[in-house]
């Protein structure tokens, strides 16, 4: 893996993490593309790597072995359906568009190529990874799992707009969405009610939904971007056993079995950048031998159809099938 030369779209602040990491990792960083002067200054000086306004100017000069794009939502769709024509292996960030069908286009174009990588980033965090395996080994099959998120909205302003970003759930609880049906399997039908109280927004900054699997488990995730005060819960119920996390990347945790056995408890923590090393270095492996992402476009078009039919439920309040 050393030696390769991974290219950036994109320097904001996920940009800039990504940037972090390809460093830890003794990634040779091939070039960034931003549009804005002052953050390829900042780029330029920190890591002394060669800066773009055109990524595909810098695809071109530069022929990395493979980039990362880490721009707004609304973005993707052309810039990874470029990448991935003239045949680079791609880490999108998620979502995989600002619509669906942004999502089925880049799906469409990926599809059969082993080389689409989409940034479910929670698919490599210790505390999810260790829920996974026992859910695997003692728990049997989940019944019900539950998100609440309480926060407020984040300050990047394009995130308000619809067309850019594609809502609340869309561009930010999709790491939510994704983990449910990375436990559970895929999604049934889904019904939920989704509100705006800030005035300046276009999407929705409050929502509840219940997704329904093909199992018969149900995930229900509440989320605001209006609250008062900031809360988070996540967990689950299982045929052997409940898993329950006071907070989100970290925080006490428990898991116990049916007859009430503890197999794990205490206090959660790693450091942010350990999830996007590991995510990192599984594009980095897919590269070098041609496997196939363990998560890709298949899971982002999935995650894109839950979240539409949210969207398509609150608008017509019923159940909608997928």
């Amino acid at each position: 893996m050393m030696g390769m030369r991974i290219a950036l779209i994109g320097a904001g602040n996920m940009g800039s993490l990504h940037l972090k990491v390809m460093k830890m990792a003794g990634v040779e960083i091939a070039g960034v593309c931003d549009v804005k002067d002052e953050v390829l200054r900042k780029v330029k000086e920190e890591y002394g790597v060669p800066v773009y306004k055109d990524y595909q100017e810098m695809l071109e000069k530069e022929s990395p072995d493979g980039v990362i794009i880490a721009t707004p939502p609304h973005l993707h769709r052309e810039q990874a359906i470029y990448a991935l024509k003239k045949g680079y292996y791609v880490l999108l960030e998620k979502p995989m568009g600002a619509n669906l069908q942004d999502a089925r286009a880049i799906y469409r174009r990926a599809r059969g190529t082993n080389r689409l990588m989409v940034a479910f980033s929670l698919r490599f965090h210790g505390l999810f990874m260790k829920v996974k395996d026992y859910l695997e080994r003692d728990l049997g099959d989940i019944l019900f799992q539950w998100h609440v998120a309480l926060g407020r909205t984040p300050v990047n302003e394009w995130i308000k707009d619809s067309r850019k970003s594609g809502g609340m759930i869309n561009e930010n609880a999709v790491h939510v969405v994704y983990y449910f049906l990375w436990y559970a399997g895929d999604i049934k039908k889904v019904y939920g009610r989704c509100w705006t109280l800030e005035e300046d927004a276009t999407i929705e900054d409050n929502a509840a939904v219940t997704f329904v699997h093909r199992n018969g488990a149900v995930s229900t995730l509440m989320q605001t971007w209006t609250a008062q005060h900031r809360w988070r819960k996540w967990g689950l119920q299982a045929t052997n056993g409940t898993v329950t996390v006071d907070g989100y990347l970290g925080g006490d945790y428990k898991i116990s079995t049916r007859e009430m056995r503890v197999l794990e408890e205490g206090n959660f923590s790693e450091e942010v950048e350990l999830m996007y090393l590991r995510q990192l270095k599984h594009f980095l492996h897919c590269i070098e031998t041609g496997e196939k992402p363990v998560v890709n476009e298949e899971d982002g078009l999935k995650v894109h159809r839950a979240v539409q039919a949210l969207y398509r439920s609150s608008r017509l309040d019923r159940m909608v099938p997928l």
